[in-house]
């Protein structure tokens, strides 16, 4: 060998060029954004259930409410809308960063009309202002998604970010649930609402941080599309078929939701989710995706690059075009690179996160209830433990998530999350049932004297009106023990289901791709919660968090076939290497 000839270079490791990347400015931007995030759905999915609970609204008036939520379990239907990155013509800051500022100023006024509109007399404008709320939310996070996978320059900088995403959001956890519940102790509701929009709108500083996108700042003139495959007779109908079907599921949604909250409608919550629930997740998910698939494999269809629109091109024309690139484009690619594997990855999508998503409405009036068997506590209890000890169990089990993927990878820790978040809905099942097992661990690692002590201290701080029970600390110590389990397995999960999605997507249509499977991770739990509701105010808590834990298995069974797919992909792209 010459003494001139080359030496290898030892490249950096995963993790070392990981920490590098934090030096740059996307990285701030991208925690001060998932910040903004976390506020619209702590504030109205999260602490307003607390509100309501203490104004004596019952758990299936609160089941109904929560389909407000919706707007993140269909955020897709828009997303469309936000594939190209145009902006707002008054706010002249970028495409990506005017939308972001456009949504968190809305946001923050939004809250603060919230704050002064007194919920028990007026449900109906409640719910009328937390549908805007997260209409805006769920637009700010499809916005955001695309912006931090387009401006990721590598895998390792996807996962990072995806791991900051979910730390910044959890931080906001501090302020949408910890402080707005010991505020709300002591000030009331109104200033609780009141400080959190004024933390929304110093967001804005995030977006102004935030780097455009480089692609973003150029004129297009043509676009990857599976367009030019479609006879214009099939590409027409399609878009007015899908279009139809979203519609359809979304005036059925509205329609329940209007009649129960605006007009006190007596109609069964379960008989809306047992009888259209299925329907509307067949109209929303299953025929978009047949339809698309239909299409590929009728034409033999295969992305290409191709004009945005032709010369001399009829207005109805664009408007089928725009919508097709927008709707089919992001489907048929998906289907495209995993052919009958997509449905594998839509079914993890709909029941990875099940456990957490169909019970959230419920925590609150799980922990501050007296009745059936919820737990009684006062609100500082539920900020100590679900919103401080819980956020920071959330964001140390997202670093340990994300440690472990830069070292074992994303698979290993995709399964482990998904046995974990079913898991621990059985210690709040026990908290339900006695707390004997949590007792007996307690007693066995010898942490019920600190945390016990603890819940002494923090009974000094509590509000003098407030009178507490003689077991008190050792109920505190009980929840404070049980959130934090939970909260860690949730973590975990939350960066592990965030990194696989962002793994998935492709970049060329990372606005839709990633809308719908993020928000298919909420959709069943939504349109479950007002069945649970009913369940609840019926039988109690108890049997939530057994059905809960059951329902999760399903996403551990996926989880292992989809490990399997991977690593076979893998295994067969290592022997294509090697043998060509």
């Amino acid at each position: 060998m010459s003494g001139n000839a080359a030496l290898p270079v030892n490249q950096p490791s995963r993790a070392a060029r990981a920490f590098r990347a934090l030096k740059d400015r996307r990285m701030a931007a991208m925690l001060i954004l998932a910040f903004a995030a976390s506020i619209p759905y702590g504030a109205i999915v999260g602490v307003l259930t607390a509100w309501l609970t203490q104004e004596g609204i019952d758990t299936d008036t609160i089941g109904v409410l929560s389909l407000v939520a919706i707007g993140y379990s269909f955020k897709y239907l828009w997303a469309p809308l936000f594939q190209t990155p145009h902006g707002v013509p008054f706010i002249r800051v970028g495409g990506r960063r005017s939308w972001l500022i456009l949504c968190q100023a809305s946001i923050a006024v939004l809250l603060a009309v919230l704050a002064f509109s007194n919920p028990p007399q007026n449900i109906g404008l409640v719910a009328l202002i937390c549908f805007v709320i997260l209409i805006l939310g769920p637009t700010h996070d499809i916005i955001l998604d695309a912006w931090r996978i387009e401006v990721a320059r590598s895998e390792e900088d996807k996962d990072l970010m995806s791991a900051l995403y979910q730390f910044g959001y959890k931080s906001g956890g501090f302020i949408s649930g910890f402080v707005a519940l010991l505020v709300a102790a002591r000030g009331g509701w109104s200033v609780a609402y009141v400080m959190m929009a004024g933390f929304v709108g110093l967001t804005i500083l995030g977006s102004l941080l935030a780097p455009e996108p480089e692609y973003n700042k150029h004129e297009h003139t043509t676009r990857l599309s599976f367009l030019p495959s479609v006879p214009g007779r099939e590409a027409a109908p399609a878009v007015a078929f899908v279009a139809a079907c979203w519609a359809t599921a979304f005036v059925m949604i509205a329609s329940f939701a209007v009649m129960r909250l605006g007009f006190n409608a007596d109609i069964s919550s379960r008989t809306f989710v047992s009888e259209q629930g299925p329907i509307i997740v067949i109209l929303t998910v299953i025929v978009p995706s047949v339809v698309a698939a239909v299409l590929l494999v009728r034409n033999k269809g295969e992305a290409v690059d191709a004009p945005l629109f032709s010369p001399g091109q009829s207005r109805r024309s664009k408007l089928v075009a725009t919508l097709f690139r927008a709707i089919f484009d992001p489907l048929m690619d998906l289907i495209y690179r995993l052919r009958w594997w997509t449905i594998l990855v839509l079914a993890l999508a709909l029941t990875y996160r099940f456990t957490d998503a169909v019970w959230g409405s419920f925590a609150y009036p799980f922990y501050l209830r007296s009745d059936l068997d919820a737990l009684g506590h006062t609100l500082d209890d539920v900020a100590i433990a679900s919103k401080f000890f819980g956020v920071i169990a959330t964001i140390l089990g997202s670093l340990i998530g994300a440690t472990l993927i830069a070292t074992i990878g994303r698979m290993p820790v995709f399964f482990v999350g998904g046995v974990v978040a079913a898991a621990t809905n059985l210690l709040y099942a026990d908290l339900a049932h006695g707390a004997h097992a949590v007792d007996a661990f307690l007693a066995v690692t010898h942490l019920d004297g600190p945390l016990i002590a603890f819940a002494d201290f923090a009974a000094k701080l509590q509000p003098q009106e407030i009178t507490l029970p003689a077991d008190h600390s050792q109920r505190l110590a009980r929840l404070m023990i049980t959130i934090f389990a939970e909260n860690i397995a949730g973590g975990f999960a939350l960066v592990a289901m965030t990194a696989y999605l962002t793994a998935v997507v492709n970049p060329r249509f990372a606005a839709v791709q990633y809308a719908l499977l993020a928000s298919l991770t909420m959709l069943i739990g939504t349109l479950g919660r007002p069945w649970l509701g009913a369940m609840i105010e019926s039988n109690g808590f108890y049997p939530v968090f057994i059905v809960t834990f059951w329902l999760g298995g399903v996403a551990v069974l996926l989880s292992i076939v989809e490990w399997w797919r991977q690593a076979r992909v893998a295994r067969l792209a290592r022997e294509g290497a090697a043998n060509g």
